[in-house]
């Protein structure tokens, strides 16, 4: 042909097994959908929690991610954050960011679910509550409670290895 060789890609390889949706990647997807949501933050262990109330909108990215775009107002201000959150099946673990606009953070996640199949636990660490120029572990739990229902408990750990309760957000699917 002239001199100039054909080229050709090479054969499709089949997909290998980690490589395909797994159950997990399965329960992220109930998580997408339109939802409403009631925030309470708990500013201070003595007082009661601040509330309001917002919308998480929630779309798959391929077999094997989410992305969740959060909007609530939060101490008088608008407050936008995004979640994106997949399965690993070669590490056997949930990964995922959270960002926001409130701050500069990048979080990291990885996280695990149940036996039962019901709560997701993602683990980060980040700028601690009670020292700004330290860093602190923190727990996020996704907890499906319903078909339409599921809940979101934040947790950090204070210097003496206890673990205090920062957020809880309640959802509901839009109908």
């Amino acid at each position: 042909v002239s001199g100039v060789l054909a080229q050709t890609d090479p054969p499709a390889e089949p997909a290998k097994e980690q490589d395909k949706p797994a159950r997990d990647h399965e329960w992220l997807k109930q998580l997408v959908g339109e939802w409403d949501m009631q925030f309470k933050m708990y500013m201070q262990p003595d007082q009661p929690p601040v509330e309001s109330a917002g919308t998480d909108s929630v779309h798959t990215l391929g077999d094997y991610w989410i992305i969740a775009d959060t909007k609530t107002q939060m101490m008088g201000s608008p407050y936008h954050g995004r979640l994106s959150l997949g399965y690993n099946a070669l590490k056997r673990q949930f990964n995922g960011t959270w960002i926001d606009s409130f701050g500069g953070q990048l979080w990291v996640y990885k996280g695990t679910l149940n036996d039962a199949g019901d709560t997701m636990t993602l683990e980060t660490e980040g700028p601690s509550l009670e020292h700004p120029d330290k860093t602190a572990r923190y727990k996020e739990v996704i907890q499906i409670t319903g078909k339409d229902s599921r809940t979101f408990t934040s947790s950090f750990e204070t210097e003496d290895g206890k673990w205090t309760k920062i957020l809880t957000i309640d959802y509901r699917r839009k109908k």
